[in-house]
């Protein structure tokens, strides 16, 4: 049983989706807690991601009490009114309406939403009023708005955080954008910047790392830094400020009762937690009353959150 739950108040089961790059997870999900739960690698071909999603919904739904009413998918890629434009990851390269391409596997009310929205909704769970802003921050920066416990979307982007600009001169970002916030600082960038630093023999610490042969990633950037490393220091310290310009564009645009930040990186305990705040405390507006939070990592938020997005949009087409 997991602790992270959405609105338990209903008990109609769902099947929720998280279709990654990697992996595609399924759960059954009733009473806004998870009951059961499957997990295989994605599929090469998107022909055989169809029919494994569908497989695993009907695999992880036999035998229950009830059958599913609805299925909530949450995929890595830009989901704009059910249409996917995009899902490189998985294969998509235009628009498609995944939720009829399924029907023939899966006859089932099908809804779709982002994967960092899914992931939102379910770590928001535990604010269920007022306005909630989530920033994830993994491999890039996704995230969402929650309005009293519902997503809101707008046509389906809203809340892709990673792709506000906040340094109009800053560096190219893979949207085609310049000066994202997911170009100036996400687990991708501060991997690379950690690679850089070892390469060019400046920090004695991720040297000897790389030197041992495995990939170097933010985390190992976080060490070099609370072992004292000036250039692991300098380079996290302007990621901070990056993020903390971020946050303020989040409460300019919303003005949330919270901000949420997700994912290791972010703790208030490591290097970079503590210089995110320090910089959100001298930068952020007089007037905001926004206060900030921290989630730890929760591998079934997403499976949650795109549990709850599909018996809301179920409930609502009753």
């Amino acid at each position: 049983m997991n602790d992270l739950a959405v609105d338990g108040g209903h008990d109609t089961l769902v099947a929720a989706v998280d279709w990654g790059g990697t992996w595609i997870r399924t759960a059954a999900v009733s009473g806004g807690r998870i009951v059961r739960k499957d997990r295989r690698a994605k599929p090469a071909s998107l022909a055989e991601q169809y029919v494994t999603v569908a497989e695993m919904v009907l695999h992880t739904t036999a035998d229950l009490a009830q059958p599913p009413a609805a299925v909530g998918v949450g995929l890595a890629g830009v989901v704009q009114e059910g249409i996917v434009g995009t899902a490189l990851n998985l294969g998509f390269t235009d628009g498609t309406d995944v939720a009829a391409a399924l029907r023939p596997h899966l006859p089932l009310p099908t809804y779709l939403l982002n994967d960092a929205q899914a992931t939102a909704l379910g770590v928001a769970a535990r604010w269920p009023h007022g306005t909630t802003a989530v920033l994830t921050m993994g491999t890039g920066i996704g995230g969402a708005v929650i309005r009293d416990g519902s997503l809101d979307p707008g046509l389906g982007g809203a809340g892709d955080f990673g792709h506000v600009v906040v340094d109009v001169y800053g560096p190219r970002c893979p949207c085609g954008g310049t000066g994202c916030l997911e170009a100036l600082v996400s687990g991708r960038v501060l991997a690379e910047a950690a690679g850089a630093l070892a390469e060019d023999g400046l920090s004695p610490l991720l040297a000897a790392r790389a030197h041992s042969g495995r990939a170097l990633h933010a985390g190992d950037l976080q060490d070099a830094a609370e072992n004292g490393d000036g250039q692991a220091v300098g380079v996290l310290d302007r990621s901070a400020f990056a993020l903390s310009a971020g946050l303020r564009t989040i409460v300019a645009t919303h003005d949330p009762q919270r901000i949420v930040l997700a994912g290791a990186p972010l703790a208030p305990d490591t290097w970079f937690g503590r210089a995110v705040r320090t910089h959100w405390d001298r930068t952020r507006p007089r007037w905001a009353r926004t206060e900030l939070h921290h989630v730890r990592d929760d591998e079934d938020a997403a499976l949650l959150g795109a549990a709850s997005h599909a018996l809301d949009r179920f409930t609502a087409a009753l």
